[in-house]
């Protein structure tokens, strides 16, 4: 016989879990729009224009993990049902979200009852660990492991112990984070089941043994893929490792992020409308499911009430229980509590072998767990309705804090104070995939088949141009297309068909084709020289001499390079052919235009200096001298540069030359060049630590400037701006 109310109570829950599905849609609706990113493209490569069996067959494109079913079978089968649409990943992604916030109140409600089971939902759905798996197409990985996780606990919870085994099997060749699993399930075994009693350890591991067959098999699987290179890459476990996994899952529960130089919830943003929508929802929630508190027993010797003497005058008797139905095992708040701990933790010590690398979304099967934790832990003190609601409510607003923030982690830490990758660091990317793509269609509609596209100066963050091009075949839906960085040019690529050259302006954050350019190739051999990669000059300027640019500049940094490589024999035939005469003498000059500078006659010693340099092209002291007067006047900045760069390459024990070239590295916003020019000028000069404060200082902002420093935090805020 059902209890009075008991089913307008599963009612209630139903609208419950309902309003949390749609307060997740609600949260991450934004992310529908979002366009493929980084490793997305590298998986779309791999399954376009191929079987299953192909694919399956290929070597992961990434290399570093094993997870054929979160990435080769998942993109494979959304791709040719969505047309390769974004919003179709994404909308399968948040489709995951959804199933596994369904699933988690479900398995909380088994354990702990209906408070508990909103309560898990709602931290879950509301959660910011979630963003990042949503937003980015390649969060696939994380969601369907997560959700075929819950899958398995469910399962494992209504005692079909092997089809909970595989999906514990499929969520491992999805993301192996949830590889601790079974000891979650072992908690879990038996807490609201059918039967009363609880199980003895021993019989609950015992009856958990499909789950390691999957897991042995998983295993075997994985060190199989590992000796074909699938194996964890970049994977270090260190002593500190599980510590740093355990306060880093506390962090992430509570929100716990912060602006470099700030303290936590000292910088609030304004979640949004939809955001407080999802949030109100989620409260509402909560207050539809708790049941009332129990009025006060009626104390020894007092008599009821009259009314409630008539009440149980009239009440029927309830009929003895029949012996052959099982009887209902009452919940277990507190079991579930232990189990949620347990269940957080196991999600979490897979994140030790990552964190210094660490990002909130690492967490996402962790943080299920610590949902179950909290409503088992407010079913158990029988907390008031509102008290409840209130608690989710401020959980929800700590995320949309964490989940507002304009800043990642730059450098590795398993201590800073952001993650590495959050919806701030992919949204940034974004916007200069989605410009760019728009620039490539505006300016090449219909590239030729086996078209090459070089790019030069895109932001590393982008992840626009990676390996050789995938994202350009997918623009183009063109398999014979090829993408490579300008840096990586070579006379075969070049030679292989038609191609284009663009350069990302970051002034404007667009993409320009400078293909048609008159000096597109030596303007890129410069800036490899600026870079000290000679070798990648050298082949940019074969390619300029194929396109038959500026002779006189080629030549001339020819010679500059084949001196920097150490071949002086083919420097000087440059040099002859410029040309230029081989002498050293210079000094006469430099005397004579300083005292034109003195005079403030700029125009004499330039041609003062450059007239000597022509016979005595060896004379670092002379290129020296003209890179400094070159650099004072922005007209001359470029063939400054050369210049700075000559004196350093033809004289490289020379101090001065060094701190020249540091300081035009700092203009070009080359920051680690600049600080190791500055530590050679310094090594070369070591009383310039004290007597040279300028360039001691430029150095301490160049560091700050680098990834993991205060400046380059706020230098990350400009593209919002675009």
């Amino acid at each position: 016989m059902n209890m009075p109310g008991a089913g307008r109570r599963d009612l209630s829950f139903v609208y419950a879990v309902a309003a949390l599905a749609i307060a997740a849609v609600v949260t991450h609706a934004r992310s529908l729009g979002a366009p493929f990113f980084a490793d997305d493209w590298l998986f779309l490569d791999q399954v376009r224009f191929r079987s299953l069996a192909r694919v399956l067959a290929s070597p992961d494109p990434i290399g570093n993990y094993f997870r054929p079913l979160g990435r080769q079978v998942w993109f494979w089968t959304i791709a040719r049902l969505g047309g390769e649409s974004p919003f179709v990943f994404h909308l399968a992604n948040l489709f995951c979200l959804v199933g596994a916030v369904i699933l988690l109140a479900v398995l909380a409600r088994r354990v702990a009852g209906p408070l508990a089971g909103i309560v898990a939902a709602s931290f879950l759905a509301l959660h910011y660990a979630a963003d990042v798996p949503v937003l980015w197409v390649s969060g696939s990985q994380e969601l369907l492991s997560l959700v075929l996780a819950l899958a398995a606990l469910v399962l494992h919870q209504r005692e079909r112990r092997v089809a909970a085994a595989g999906a514990y099997f499929a969520a491992l060749l999805a993301k192996e984070v949830v590889v601790l699993l079974p000891l979650v399930a072992i908690a879990l075994d038996g807490a609201g089941g059918a039967w009363p009693g609880t199980r003895p350890w021993r019989v609950r591991l015992r009856r958990a043994w499909p789950l390691a067959v999957a897991l042995v098999a998983w295993l075997a699987l994985a060190a199989v893929m590992a000796r074909r290179g699938g194996g964890g890459a970049g994977l270090s476990l260190t002593a500190a490792g599980p510590v740093a996994a355990i306060v880093l899952l506390v962090r992430v529960a509570l929100g716990l992020e912060w602006l470099a130089g700030a303290l936590p919830f000292t910088h609030w943003t304004n979640p949004g409308p939809a955001a407080l929508m999802a949030v109100v929802a989620a409260g509402l929630a909560v207050l539809s499911v708790v049941p009332p508190r129990p009025k006060p027993e009626v104390k020894a010797g007092k008599r009821p009430a009259k009314r409630e003497r008539a009440a149980r005058a009239t009440t029927a008797p309830a009929p003895p229980p029949s012996p052959l139905a099982p009887a209902t095992t009452p919940l277990e708040p507190a079991r579930g509590l232990r189990a949620g701990l347990l269940w957080a933790f196991a999600g979490a010590l897979p994140v030790a072998v990552v964190a210094r690398l660490w990002s909130a979304y690492y967490f996402l099967f962790a943080i299920a767990g610590v949902g179950l934790a909290l409503g088992a832990l407010l079913a158990m003190r029988r907390t008031r309705a509102w008290v409840a609601s209130v608690i989710v409510v401020v959980a929800g607003l700590a995320s949309s804090q964490a989940r507002g923030l304009v800043e990642f982690a730059t450098a590795p830490s398993p201590w800073s104070g952001q993650s590495h990758v959050n919806r701030f660091y992919l949204e940034r990317g974004m916007r200069v995939i989605t410009r760019g793509l728009e620039d490539l269609h505006a300016q090449i509609p219909h590239p030729s088949p086996r078209t090459t596209f070089f790019f030069a100066g895109l932001p590393p963050f982008a992840s626009f141009q990676v390996a050789d091009g995938p994202l350009v075949r997918g623009a183009y839906r063109d398999s014979s297309l090829r993408g490579h960085y300008l840096s990586e040019l070579t006379r075969e690529r070049l030679e292989r068909g038609p191609w284009a050259v663009f350069f990302y302006d970051m002034a404007s954050g667009r993409l320009v084709d400078r293909s048609k350019e008159p000096s597109v190739f030596v303007s890129s051999a410069l800036g490899q020289m600026l870079n000290g990669k000679l070798d990648i000059a050298q082949a940019a300027l074969d390619a300029a001499s194929l396109q038959s640019e500026d002779d006189y500049t080629r030549k001339y940094l020819s010679a500059l390079v084949c001196w920097g490589l150490g071949d002086t024999v083919r420097a000087k035939e440059w040099f002859a052919k410029v040309p230029q005469g081989l002498g050293r003498h210079g000094g006469d000059a430099i005397v004579a235009a300083r005292r034109q500078l003195v005079a403030l006659d700029t125009v004499s010693a330039l041609h003062t200096l450059r007239a000597a340099l022509a016979s005595n092209v060896l004379d670092a002291d002379l290129h020296g001298a003209l890179a400094q007067v070159l650099l004072t006047r922005p007209e001359g900045e470029s063939e400054g540069e050369v210049e700075a760069f000559a004196a350093r390459v033809l004289d490289p024990t020379s101090p001065e030359a060094w701190r020249r070239f540091a300081i035009v590295l700092a203009k070009e916003n080359r920051q680690r060049e600049s600080i190791a020019a500055i530590d050679r000028y310094l090594a070369l000069r070591p009383r310039a630590a004290v007597d040279d404060p300028d360039i001691v200082r430029m150095r301490a902002i160049e560091v700050r400037m680098l990834p993991g420093g205060d400046l380059a935090q706020r230098s990350m805020k400009a593209e919002l701006t675009r």
